[in-house]
């Protein structure tokens, strides 16, 4: 295998901010963590590789995507342990790596548990390895750094905190630059040394500049006027925690010390804070609407819910009595008749005659709705991922062992040797300590989490924005999209509405889209549920989405009236064809009820009975009234 040669470090064009930005952490090995964001193709790994030609006495390790907890932080030497008898530790690539530096590319894709341990790690400079009933502390310093495309799905908040510095790759406009960077590409694929042995002057003054840094950093002082600037600073920026705070005085000393100064200045302030506090920044969504959106269109918004709720509520007929049948039966079906939908050219008379765009509500902790036993467990939920398998390779949690089967490359060694022991009278021992045969042998068993794929079908039709209905609508969808990001699940957004449901945003790990989508969500028009279902169910059922791991769910945010059909039939007999066909599909249905007040029709509930799927009414997901709803009633009992 050869040496992999590294790009040049000044031949790199543009992402001026990002090579300072690698420059501090090489200076300051105080500064924890850097994270370089950016689409595919923007040279991320391209620049922190080419730090190894600007670091003299440090090498670059790489965290390999497909890395296991063995391999990155050390495991029993296994050579050792069979023929010598000795348990002993195997190093991990960051203890093999001590005072280099560590560059993970597409950290995001990293199982979440490795990336907290390189982390943890890189922040305390050492890890305890606790394998077999061994434990070792291991110290380990060295200068980490990271590369992340948003589009294939982020990082929670608290990971990201967790990078004292986080920067995003520019993408070069100019026509000259980007010939130069094919130039430059060429001629370095065609001979990497003569190409780099151009930039050897500039890479000497670069590490001259560095040394003299390095020198000058401890001597650097921040005046304590510029202090409360800092705090003022993250306090504006709505920055949580005090690693801001401690990141920005770090890199703002770094950024003074690389330009030869021995007191921090404020530009020095505004320039680390680009790099240091934008991850960081919290712009919590509104929690309520002000008071002149909300009395803004109140009155017109009245009567068309009433319009629109006479044209499709079958139920206001004084005559109509409820069944007991809890499917979308007959009768419902005779009674819609009566109350046909208008064609095309009346439609306007029944409906909000604008789109409007609501606020998004207050976002609360919900229940684990996608499992139907979660409404009677107690407070101690687990956490992480909602889904724990049996893993088939050596990835994941150890939790117990078996006889040795086709995994030969995952042995488990106590329970091998315990197996092993109760024979060794009778075995030569030609040398070793003990003699382990074959059968001895046992494998691990391992769990690890998978994360699922989740897509909210959400109802904009006109329906919704009676009585501003549509702001706690948004305000749960948030708090189900917050509590699928922190479970490391894929999540997507469809909305129906008008004659057509509209994939706003495809399966994603990143939480800031699709708030974003949410919060530019239009409401109005027609309400053609049946079409929603119909393309929620084949998005996850065909292509790519359906061979992806773990479940399948569709959320389905809707109050179950509907007043579309394609087929020309009534569309609530249309809705009960469409979702037992749906249901016959290996995907998950959640129904969340957003009808609101007394007496509530119960069109939602008949779609969850023909969906075969779980029903919650839109309150009952808010785990902190379920549980003051549970403590009442218990409460109630006892006295």
């Amino acid at each position: 295998m050869t040496d992999y040669k590294p790009y040049p470090f000044p031949a790199i064009i543009g992402n001026s901010i990002a090579k300072k930005a690698l420059l501090c952490v090489i200076i300051n090995e105080d500064i924890n963590g850097l994270l370089v964001t950016g689409t595919r193709g923007s040279a991320k790994s391209v620049l922190l590789r080419s730090a190894k030609t600007i670091l003299e006495d440090k090498k670059v390790g790489i965290v390999p995507l497909n890395t296991t907890e063995d391999r990155l932080f050390g495991s029993i030497d296994i050579e050792k342990a069979v023929t010598r008898g000795d348990i002993g530790i195997s190093s991990g690539i960051l203890a093999e790596n001590n005072f280099q530096m560590i560059v993970a590319d597409d950290i995001n894709l990293l199982d979440e548990k490795i990336v907290h341990g390189i982390l943890n790690t890189s922040e305390t400079g050492s890890v305890i390895i606790e394998r077999e009933g061994f434990s070792k502390n291991i110290t380990t310093h060295y200068i980490f750094a990271a590369t992340m495309d948003p589009e294939e799905g982020g990082l929670s908040p608290q990971m990201l905190d967790r990078f004292d510095l986080c920067i995003d790759t520019d993408v070069i406009k100019d026509e000259g630059d980007r010939a130069e960077v094919i130039r430059n590409c060429l001629e370095f694929e065609k001979d990497p040394d003569k190409f780099t042995l151009k930039f050897q002057s500039d890479i000497a003054k670069i590490r001259v500049n560095i040394e003299n840094a390095k020198e000058r950093l401890p001597y650097v002082l921040i005046p304590g006027a510029l202090l409360e600037i800092m705090s003022e600073l993250c306090l504006e920026m709505n920055v949580s925690g005090q690693r801001g705070d401690i990141a920005l005085a770090k890199v703002s000393k770094t950024l003074a010390a690389m330009d030869g100064r021995d007191d921090v200045v404020f530009e020095d302030i505004k320039e680390a804070a680009l790099i240091t506090l934008q991850h960081r920044r919290r712009n919590p969504p509104p929690q309520n609407e002000s008071p002149e959106n909300r009395s803004q269109d109140q009155n017109k918004e009245r009567d068309d819910d009433e319009d629109h709720s006479k044209a499709e509520n079958p139920d206001n007929s004084p005559d109509k009595k409820p069944t007991g049948n809890p499917g979308i039966d007959t009768d419902l079906q005779n009674e819609d008749e009566k109350n046909e939908e208008p064609d095309d050219n009346n439609s306007s008379q029944n409906m909000p005659s604008s789109e409007q765009i609501f606020s998004v509500g207050s976002v609360f902790e919900v229940i684990d709705y996608l499992n139907e036993k979660s409404v009677k467990k107690s407070n101690r939920d687990k956490s992480g991922n909602r889904s724990s398998v049996i893993s088939y390779d050596s990835r994941g949690r150890y939790i117990s062992y078996k006889n040795l089967n086709k995994k030969k490359n995952d042995i488990a060694i106590c329970p091998s040797i315990r197996a092993a022991a109760p024979f060794q009278r009778f075995r030569t021992k030609e040398g070793l300590a003990i003699n382990v045969k074959k059968s001895d042998l046992r494998e691990k068993v391992r769990e690890k989490k998978t994360g699922n794929t989740l897509l909210f079908l959400v109802d904009a039709s006109g329906s919704m924005g009676a009585g501003k209905r549509m702001v706690s609508v948004k305000g749960a969808i948030l708090s189900l999209l917050n509590d699928a990001y922190q479970k490391r699940d894929m999540v997507g957004l469809m909305v129906f509405r008008k004659k057509e449901a509209t994939l706003l945003l495809p399966p994603t790990k990143s939480c800031d889209l699709a708030y974003k989508m949410l919060k530019e969500m239009p409401t109005g028009g027609r309400t053609p549920l049946s079409r929603g279902i119909i393309e929620a169910t084949k998005l996850l059922t065909q292509g790519r989405y359906s061979k992806m791991g773990g479940s399948r769910a569709v959320i389905i945010l809707t109050d179950g009236r509907i007043n579309v059909s394609e087929s020309g039939k009534n569309p609530y007999e249309e809705l009960k064809e469409t979702a037992k066909k749906a249901s016959e599909e290996d995907v998950q249905f959640v129904v969340v009820d957003t009808e609101e007040g007394f007496p509530r029709i119960g069109f939602a509930k008949k779609l969850a009975f023909e969906l075969g799927a779980t029903y919650f009414c839109i309150d009952s997901l808010n785990k902190a009234k379920l549980r003051n709803l549970v403590k009442e009633a218990v409460y109630t009992r006892v006295l």
